[in-house]
This record gives C-alpha cells, structure tokens and sequence, in this order.
C-alpha cells in the first residue's frame, strides 16, 4: 500500500478516535507516531526538540501564571464587584442583566487571558440572577457563552501568547492588536443582545445610567481594575514583559487577598493550584502533539501545496472566502490550541500574499478562533454553559446563532479591511 494511502488511512483513522471522545493529545500523539512509521526521515525526536524548545521559552511562562492569575480571581471573590462595575456601565440598556453579563466577560477577559475561565466564571454568577429576571433560559446560556468568545481577544491573551511563541513575533503587539476588535465584538454582542431583549420583553430589573453610580461601582471595583492596570499598564509603559506582568499581577492578587481578608485559609491557595494545574496539564500535552503534527504537516510540503492551492484563485475576495471558511470548518471541530498551530501557518502564506502582517494575521485568526468557541459541532463555550447551567447543548447552539452572525459580520470585516484595527502595529 502506497504511503499517501497508509496516511489517509491513518488520519481518518485519528478523526475516528477524536469523533469518540478520546482526548485530542492522544489522537493527535498517535497520529505522529503513525507518521514517524508511514514516512521514512522523520524522526520523532525531531518533534520532541521542536517543542522543547517552544515550551522552553520567557514567554510561555506567563501561561500558566494568568491561568493561576484566574484561579485566585474566582476564590477571592472578586467578580462581584467586577459584575457591579459592568452593570453600571451597560445595565441602563434593554436586557440589562444580559448587557451586564457580555460587559462582565469583557472585564474577565482583560485579566484571565482565557475563554474557559471567563465563561465558567460569569456562569456561575449571573445565570440565577438572569433566570429570576424572566430571561428565557437559552438565551441567558447563549449570551453567557458568547460573552464568553472574549476570553481570547481582549488583552492579555493565553493563545496570544502562544501565537507569538509559534509565529515567533511580538507578544506585547499582539496584545495591543486585540483591543480593537475586543471592543467591537464586545459593542457587537451587547447591541444584539439589547435588540433581542427589547423584542421579546426580557428583563424586568432596570439600570439608570448615572455617572455617579459609574464612579461608585468603579471604586468598588478597584482591586479588579487595579490588576487589569497592573497587567496592560506595565507592559506598555516599558516597565515589564507580558510574561513579567503576568508574575506582577499574580502577587498583586495574592497581596489583595491577604490585605481584604479574603484570603484566610491555605486550602484556598490549594485548591486555586489544584484548578490551575489541571488546566496547564491539559494545555501542554495538547499544544505538544500538535506541534508534532504540524512538524509532520511541513515535512511532506502540505503548507506549500494549500497556499498554492489558494493563491491560485487569484481573486483577493475569492482567496479571502475559501479562507474563511477553512477556518470557520477548522474551528468548529478543533479546540483552540491545536487548531492556531496546525491551521495558522498552514494559512499564513496566502494571508501574506494578501497583505495581511503576521500580527494582524494573528489577530484574524484569533477572531475566528472566538467564534469557534459557540459553533458546534465542538464549541467549547456551549459545553461549559451547559454543564453549568443543565440546559440541552443544541438548544443552547440554536440560542446562540443571532450572536454567531454578528461576530461573523465582525470577522468579514477584519479580514477585508485590515486597516480597521488602527491600533495593529505594521
């Protein structure tokens, strides 16, 4: 049996193993294994070095300290005065509550760096509140999980971070990159949610706006917005690095916690690592085997191939689309990690031949990325609101589709006109 067919073989195969639940690093490490086999000259340990050498880098340690930085947030409690905060700022629209949980991600995502944590947090703390208001549940779940697609495009962010390790390109601009379409997505989501809200009566619980009441709730809000400062503050006033200010803000909490009591009991140390260390041990071996199977991707010219492949429709607009939805497919069935180091540089070549830096290449495919967090068959997002919440993952996905096609008009946007993104470095 000739090689290309043992190979299509094995990858279905893979896809099999991944379609049954078995966890991704395992699919993706026996994908590798089976390359190793299949293609002669491709040494595994080649792999191991490749990733050894990523991993072992300045920048990848401030991923497990903003993953540790979200823990603590979560059990010292400060995500009340965060939701006071956002409340202030969007409560006074229609669907108050669900403005206030879209705002409430935006603020979560500008100190966790992850969409994970940002969903799981503003889940469990406002999905009672909306329910008791009259929000029909799955759009309550929907807003939640959309809310949620922030966690990776407001800075910091954990796979930003990991973008630059891979792309080998300026953490600090990838950060600045994201504030723009951070905020537009975040507009995006509380405007449908404010039209869908009015539409169909949702809410009965509503917020004045008051410059007072903003200056109240900011004050009580300024342990969180001290380490949002701590964190972008820093890094842009040339004090420290991403991964430096990741250290800052970690012992700014600790401190926060000993100073307001909040911190009381060692076991709450315990149990924020016990929460981080099962999220970095999940990361790790994910981001490893994918390495090995973009290593293996590149051995056989497959990125060469696809970008000639895509290039040779010629037509910016036609190329564009055909990316588009290579992403959006690539997404929907990938989690996040694996899906920007096998994808990205298979794309990278054709968005170059379009004029797009790899920053703001960064940037694209970090918004398609979010989107992938609410479209099914994987997303993310809506596994996590549905564990939380009891409600029927499809119903939850149905719920939802109103924001998927506001961030997908966002998307278009970026991708045709790149110089919207004024803050993106060239």
């Amino acid at each position: 049996m000739a090689a290309t067919t043992l190979l299509i073989v094995l990858t279905l195969i893979c896809i099999g193993l991944f379609a049954t639940g078995i966890p991704v690093f395992l699919a993706f490490g026996a994908w590798g294994v089976g390359f190793s086999v299949i293609v002669g000259g491709f040494p595994l340990v080649n792999t191991s070095v490749v990733a050894y050498e990523q991993l072992n880098t300045f920048s990848f340690v401030a991923i497990p300290l903003f993953i540790l930085l979200g823990s603590f947030i979560n059990e010292f409690r400060i995500s009340n005065e965060i939701i006071k905060w956002a409340r202030s700022w969007g409560g006074w629209l229609p669907g108050s509550t669900a403005n206030t949980a879209i705002y409430t991600s935006g603020v979560f995502a500008a100190i966790t760096g992850s969409n994970a944590a940002t969903t799981a947090a503003v889940g469990e703390a406002l999905t009672d509140d909306l329910e008791e208001e009259g929000y029909d549940p799955e759009f309550a779940a929907a807003s939640i999980a959309s809310g949620g697609t922030l966690g990776i495009i407001i800075p910091p962010s954990v796979l930003f971070i990991i973008y630059g390790i891979t792309f080998s390109v300026s953490v600090s601009d990838l950060f600045l990159a994201g504030v723009i379409p951070g905020i537009m997505m975040m507009v995006g989501l509380s405007l449908t949610s404010s039209y869908i809200s009015h539409k169909r009566g949702y809410g009965t619980v509503e917020y004045s706006f008051q410059l007072s009441n903003i200056a109240r709730a900011t004050w009580e809000a300024k342990l969180a917005i001290g380490a949002i400062v701590v964190l972008l503050g820093g890094i842009y006033a040339g004090l420290y690095t991403p991964s430096e200010s990741a250290a800052v803000a970690f012992l700014y909490i600790i401190l926060v916690g000993l100073i307001t009591r909040r911190l009381t009991n060692p076991k709450q140390l315990l149990a924020s690592f016990e929460n981080a260390i099962i999220l970095i041990g999940m990361i790790i071996p994910v981001f490893v085997t994918a390495v090995m199977v973009q290593q293996g991707l590149s051995f056989i010219g497959l990125q060469d191939v696809l970008a000639s492949a895509v290039i040779s429709l010629q037509h910016p607009w036609l190329i564009g689309a055909v990316m588009i939805v290579i992403m959006l497919i690539s997404g929907s069935v990938l989690s996040s990690v694996p899906n920007m180091i096998l994808v990205a540089p298979l794309l990278a070549p054709a968005a170059t031949q379009l004029g797009i830096s790899p920053i703001m290449w960064g940037v694209i495919f970090m918004i398609g990325d979010a989107i992938g967090f609410i479209t099914p068959p994987y997303g993310l997002n809506l596994f996590i609101i549905s564990g939380l919440t009891g409600i029927e993952y499809t119903d939850v996905a149905r719920a939802a589709l109103p924001y998927l096609g506001v961030l997908l008009l966002i998307w278009v946007a970026f991708f045709a006109f790149p110089e919207l993104n004024f803050l993106a470095p060239v």
